[in-house]
């Protein structure tokens, strides 16, 4: 009787073990320590003197370096090495003796090095439409030209952008326009348009919550010649508010509500844009594809005015594997009674300087 009692109690004991043991977290100091410091360093400055390193490392104590990345980037490169994302094959590949979850320890280590919470994480730095202002501060260089066939006149234009980002949540932005305009039955006029000037500041990000929310003016001056068609010939302020949000399902929601409101409303009509992009990034990392649907809607305030509504179907293409490259291709169709166009094709090519040259 006692033998049977004791089995069913060993028995007991045996199944209900498994249930109860717990694997502790994997330390990302101490992997840090063992896989990274021989190059990086104990401090996470850079390799140390007198090492083989003959590449420029990363100062992981840098913010603007530590958080302009997601995850998803900083774990393909460490498990699959430099080679992978087009950078030096002296950053060997981990993949074969560390875990993903010993990756991500590490990661998270790394992050820490970063002392200022208020700089935005990469994964906030949702993927640029083609057509709605995007909330996250950028180095970006770009170039967005765009074509519009409206009744009885077509119009060619290009906007050249350079974007620097200010500090944790800063950015200030010049743009240089360029216009060709084609009036059927008339003589083609060309030149440079009205510069731009723009401030946008992030006042509120949330990993956790996958949400960032930015303020932003531009400031664009009457430098075309409006005789000519080649500018508003007006100081024109341009407020706005800029939102990005991940969603559930992997969408990603980016909105823009901004107001056109130039001095002379006699030279230029006074309007609110509302802008949203609905997009589908096709993978976690930058150099993922993604799918769009945008959408804008304009509405009158003062002046000679046509309200309308387009709706654009858009694509954003990496050219790198890093993803530092990249194109976007989008059509707006006119889905409103009012129409001030018949239809609007846009483009732009981006590079992010900081990650990287245009050939590598």
């Amino acid at each position: 009787m006692i033998s049977r009692f004791c089995l069913a109690v060993v028995l007991v004991v045996v199944v209900a073990l498994p249930a109860r043991v717990t694997f502790a977290a994997p330390d990302g100091k101490q992997l840090f320590e063992d896989a990274c410091a021989t190059c990086h360093g104990l401090d996470g400055k850079g390799a140390p003197a007198g090492s083989s390193i003959a590449v420029p490392l990363p100062d992981f104590t840098d913010c603007n370096t530590v958080t302009r990345e997601p995850d998803a980037d900083w774990g393909a490169l460490a498990a699959h090495g430099g080679a992978f994302l087009g950078m030096s094959s002296q950053m060997p590949a981990f993949g074969d003796v560390l875990s993903r979850d010993e990756i991500q320890a590490i990661l998270d280590y790394i992050r820490r090095f970063c002392d200022d919470p208020s700089w935005p994480r990469g994964e906030l730095n949702f993927r640029r439409p083609v057509f709605v202002t995007k909330a996250f501060p950028e180095d970006e260089a770009v170039i967005a030209p765009g074509f519009t066939q409206a009744t009885g006149e077509r119009s060619y234009d290009a906007e050249i952008s350079a974007e620097t980002r200010i500090g944790a949540r800063g950015q200030i932005e010049l743009t240089v326009p360029l216009s060709l305009i084609d009036p059927i039955g008339g003589p083609t006029v060309g030149g440079f348009g009205d510069l731009g000037l723009a401030y946008k500041h992030v006042v509120f990000a949330s990993l956790p919550l996958r949400t960032i929310f930015s303020l932003a003016t531009d400031l664009i001056m009457p430098s075309g010649d409006h005789a000519r068609g080649l500018g508003d010939g007006t100081t024109t302020f341009e407020p706005a508010v800029l939102s990005g949000h991940g969603l559930p399902g992997g969408f990603v929601l980016q909105t823009q509500f901004r107001a056109v409101l130039p001095i002379d409303v006699n030279r230029a009509p006074r309007h609110f844009l509302y802008r949203f992009a609905l997009q589908y990034p096709l993978g976690p990392r930058k150099n993922a594809l993604v799918p769009a649907l945008e959408f804008e809607s304009a509405q009158k305030i003062e002046g000679a005015f046509r309200d309308y509504t387009v709706l654009a179907p858009t694509l954003y293409i990496p050219l790198s594997q890093r993803g530092h490259l990249a194109i976007g291709l989008g059509g707006q169709i006119p889905v409103s009674d009012r129409r001030s166009f018949d239809y609007r094709l846009g483009a732009f090519f981006l590079w992010e300087y900081l990650d990287g040259g245009i050939w590598w």
